[in-house]
């Protein structure tokens, strides 16, 4: 899968994203991402997703897929956190990208 961009708003400090290539079950796998600034030094990144799909395929497979995605996003905004504040990578982030070789 693939994510589009499908709407940005600089003011408000959102940005949504929907998943495209999803299998035909997955009606629908978007989030929001929202900034709020605190002071001058530090904001507050929260997210929000949704996921809906269709037919028993989908209702089975509805569970399997929130159970990977709240296991790996527990960690999505210390991920990001790190990023922001030391420019690189989390250690967790770090490990996958050291396994992976060139072709």
């Amino acid at each position: 899968m693939t994510e589009l961009i499908v709407a940005y708003d600089d003011g408000a400090r959102t940005l949504t994203y929907e998943a495209t290539g999803a299998p035909a079950f997955v009606t629908l796998a978007r989030n929001r991402w929202h900034i709020t600034p605190i002071d001058a030094d530090s904001a507050r990144a929260t997210y929000e997703g949704r996921f809906e799909t269709r037919g028993a395929l989908g209702g089975l497979a509805r569970w399997w897929i929130l159970a990977q995605v709240n296991r790996t996003g527990r960690h999505l905004l210390d991920d990001l956190k790190h990023y922001v504040e030391r420019g690189t990578p989390s250690p967790r982030k770090q490990r996958p990208l050291g396994r992976r070789t060139t072709v």
